[in-house]
């Protein structure tokens, strides 16, 4: 009997039939090589076990005690081979490979099961305390997009990143249309459009059987918007002038910084006060004008800012000082100044050498009052980079106050 490790049986047999469809397929078509399922996969074997993303002690430690000392040395070939070297090494290995399905389940099960529900408990807290065909869903997703999308940037992670925090949250009623939401990235004929569909529908009977709360208010729950619009509306907002919308990634978090901006673009323009995107939201962002801004906040100067008692500011203050100090002039410094400190410095060196030579000192002498120029020179050199650093920052911060970035 397998040990499912806390995932139902059919969110186990959804897995297994993505990966290789059944025992009888598996045993015509799997069992006697590597397949290379394509992009920047490795040989791939077993039910779903890519050889090429794994270390060859993991591969040790999985497979050494079920294949023979010829085989074991196949599998582990294909360690780290990726892309077009994983398609060759297929090519090289096929007819040389066995692994009956009794092996290829007793790994699956046994190995890749716990592994990846500990790397999915890691990504996306709180999955291990969902009812058995919950967690098994979120599980076939970790195995199939890889656990790390749950914390991954960009917009083709969004529906991971929001699954994460509506796990952490409780508001597990989400969670299906987000899975759904998955399918705009495969075309409706590919296997994984289909696949995000039964996942969706099982984890709906999850939350029937184990979660009854949230399974009544799935009815109440509007579509999950598309991700792609979602970064069409936040780059739109923020070219307006609306910078509190946040990070353009796809997501629109309920009660998030692009809810925010959203309702307060809808009310600068008379919209109705809905958090939601629509197609009146998208036709006036298409015509609006950039934001205004203040002429006194458009006009600012640092001063302005310093008197404010923006940190900022009063941190690039502080470096300009000590950058100044280090070259001689206090906090004002440019290369006029740096040309004229050198060539005073130059002129200096120059007469020593005359008033020495005069004297008969030796050329030892003169060899260290040079290298103590240098050594001028360049303190005074790194003085003049440390304060230029600050100022690009200064000057950075008050353009950003000016277009209203920031307050």
């Amino acid at each position: 009997m397998l040990d499912l490790h806390g995932i139902s049986r059919a969110s186990f047999d959804l897995v297994v039939a993505e990966e290789v469809t059944s025992q009888s397929v598996y045993e015509r078509k799997y069992r006697h090589a590597l397949e290379y399922p394509g992009e920047q996969s490795g040989p791939t074997g077993g039910i779903g076990y890519d050889f090429g993303t794994q270390t060859k002690a993991q591969i040790r430690a999985d497979w050494a005690d079920k294949v023979d000392a010829a085989m074991l040395s196949i599998l582990l070939g294909a360690s780290g081979k990726r892309g077009k070297a994983a398609a060759a090494y297929c090519r090289a290995t096929r007819g040389q490979v066995d692994i009956p399905w009794p092996v290829a389940l007793d790994v699956f099960a046994n190995h890749d099961l716990p592994r990846y529900l500990a790397i999915l408990e890691r990504y996306c807290p709180g999955a291990g305390e969902l009812g058995p065909d919950c967690r098994g869903v979120l599980w076939s997703i970790a195995f199939n997009r890889d656990a790390a999308g749950f914390v991954k940037s960009g917009a083709r992670y969004a529906e991971m990143r929001e699954i994460r925090a509506c796990v952490a949250s409780g508001d597990l009623a989400r969670i299906p249309g987000l899975i759904k939401s998955m399918q705009r990235l495969w075309p409706k004929t590919s296997g994984l459009y289909a696949r995000r569909e039964t996942e969706a529908r099982l984890f709906e009977k999850g939350l029937a059987e184990h979660h009854p709360d949230q399974h009544e208010r799935l009815e109440h729950v509007a579509p999950a918007p598309d991700p792609d619009v979602v970064v069409q509306v936040q780059a739109r907002l923020r070219e307006l002038g609306y910078y509190d919308t946040g990070a353009v990634d796809g997501q629109l978090v309920p009660k998030g910084r692009t809810e925010a901006a959203i309702l307060a673009f809808r009310h600068e323009h008379d919209l109705p006060l809905v958090p939601g995107i629509d197609d009146d939201l998208l036709a006036a962002l298409a015509r609006a004008e950039p934001r205004k801004v203040a002429d006194v906040r458009a006009n600012a100067t640092t001063q302005d800012l310093r008197e404010q008692g923006v940190q900022t500011i009063s941190i690039t203050d502080q470096v300009k000082r000590w950058a100044g100090s280090l070259f001689g002039t206090g906090g004002s410094l440019s290369v006029a100044g740096l040309l004229a400190w050198i060539t005073d410095k130059a002129s200096a060196v120059s007469g020593a050498k005359d008033a020495v030579g005069g004297l008969g000192i030796p050329p030892q002498a003169i060899v260290w009052l040079l290298a103590a120029v240098v050594v001028l020179a360049i303190v005074a050199g790194l003085g003049v980079l440390i304060w230029s650093v600050a100022h690009k920052i200064e000057v950075k911060r008050l353009a950003d106050y000016r277009t209203g970035k920031n307050t």
